[in-house]
């Protein structure tokens, strides 16, 4: 999915989900020759089993309407048949019932309304901050929340069936713009004048040469959903950007 623009939200669903087969998580075609129907919720292709079982068959389950249908493993080649796997009963085509689970994920996505994270840095991004050269620089996320860090959970449902998400940030890459980027694990400490010059203890950096710096954190969140007997993950990224003034001491006492 592609990245928002800066410091918006995420989650859209695309306009089309393909047909995917999430155990290789591999694209397949939605129909194949044969009458077969690729079911997201199955994870498989189906057909109408012809001819149908006979009523004392087991698979009708004891049910008096609906029909009996094959269900098929995907091959790899789409001049192949499916495998066929099982026979199972449906009340109606399997491939019209069944929500695609994908879809769901990426509304339960929406649904979360993710944040690029608001940049906590010393020196400060502002008209006339300018931070020493020598002394530390700390990054962190300012005020951090359940939609610009994690974790946040959202479910999406359709004809019955749910599926739920849980997205957290795995980590924020700090582009310092002087050529480092800086990987931190966690949203960072926020800065205390307590510290004075100690280095930040999981998210800092240390200029080595007076100008002005853009920044920017890039947030990048996993997003762990299941349903439908299915499961799989969603990646994100979300960017802030910023700048910063670094100087050296005699300059500024002139």
């Amino acid at each position: 999915m592609d990245p928002p623009e800066e410091g918006g939200g995420g989650g859209v669903p695309p306009g089309e989900i393909a047909c995917t087969e999430t155990i290789k998580d591999q694209e397949v075609p939605c129909e194949l020759p044969g009458g077969w129907h690729w079911v997201q919720g199955w994870n498989a292709y189906a057909r109408l089993a012809d001819p149908q079982p006979p009523r004392s068959d087991p698979v009708w389950e004891g049910n008096a309407e609906g029909a009996i249908y094959d269900r098929g493993i995907w091959l790899g080649d789409p001049s192949l048949d499916p495998s066929l796997e099982d026979q199972v009963w449906s009340a109606g085509p399997p491939w019209e019932d069944l929500p695609n689970p994908l879809v769901l994920a990426y509304q339960a996505v929406a649904a979360m309304n993710l944040k690029a994270v608001s940049i906590g840095i010393v020196p400060e991004d502002g008209p006339g901050r300018i931070g020493l050269l020598g002394l530390p620089t700390w990054m962190w996320a300012e005020t951090p929340s359940a939609d610009t860090v994690g974790p946040i959970t959202r479910s999406a449902s359709a004809g019955g069936y749910t599926v739920t998400a849980t997205g957290r940030v795995e980590q924020i890459v700090w582009d310092m713009g002087d050529g480092t980027s800086v990987v931190c694990a966690t949203p960072g400490t926020p800065y205390e004048d307590r510290f004075g010059a100690m280095d930040s203890p999981d998210c800092g950096h240390r200029y080595t040469e007076q100008g002005h710096y853009p920044i920017s954190a890039t947030s990048y969140w996993v997003i762990s959903w299941a349903g439908l007997d299915q499961s799989g993950t969603i990646e994100m990224e979300l960017i802030q950007d910023g700048q910063i003034v670094m100087g050296e001491a005699q300059v500024l006492s002139q």
